[in-house]
């Protein structure tokens, strides 16, 4: 939305939104990080004097490269980053913030219910709700549109529709 100059004012909604969902965000990624990445974060070599020593440099070039072509200097290189980012003091202190940059999390979904109520938002997302209750009830869907879970079939369940019939 335009705002003053050539500035440009950010929806409010997506950015409280985002204030709610931020915290959460990066603890996930981490872990998603933590997860994929394994053990490639723990046998780094212990510092770059290891790249000098022709005794231990062949192992790395051997056992430590990368994938498409990516050379052992420059998976290591990544790998040293990623775990600065996640495993090393900073990582932990970098963590924290994130969780608590744009306040507590209970303070900031305070604020988005508020700010939702102040813009009409909270009124749209409780008509939508009502409108999707509207057409159910509990035997499932009451029209047309949706399909039940009845009206699929579950190949080799015996007493299960079809959904052709």
């Amino acid at each position: 939305m335009p705002w003053t100059d050539s500035a440009v004012l950010p929806n409010a909604q997506s950015g409280s939104s985002y204030r709610v969902f931020a915290g959460d965000a990066y603890r996930r990624c981490k872990e998603i990080v933590e997860k994929i990445i394994a053990s490639a974060l723990i046998y780094l070599p212990s510092s770059t004097k290891d790249f000098e020593n022709p005794a231990i440099d062949k192992y790395l070039a051997k056992y430590v490269r990368g994938s498409n072509n990516i050379g052992y200097r420059e998976r290591i290189k990544i790998m040293k980053l990623l775990w600065d980012a996640v495993g090393t003091e900073f990582g932990g202190r970098h963590e924290l913030y994130e969780i608590n940059y744009a306040g507590n999390h209970e303070d900031v979904r305070i604020q988005a219910l508020f700010n939702a109520r102040g813009s009409g938002a909270y009124d749209r997302m409780v008509a939508l709700a009502d409108q999707c209750l509207a057409d159910y009830d509990e035997k499932g869907w009451t029209g047309d549109t949706w399909i039940n879970p009845d009206d699929v079939a579950y190949p080799g369940l015996p007493g299960t529709a079809k959904a052709a019939e």
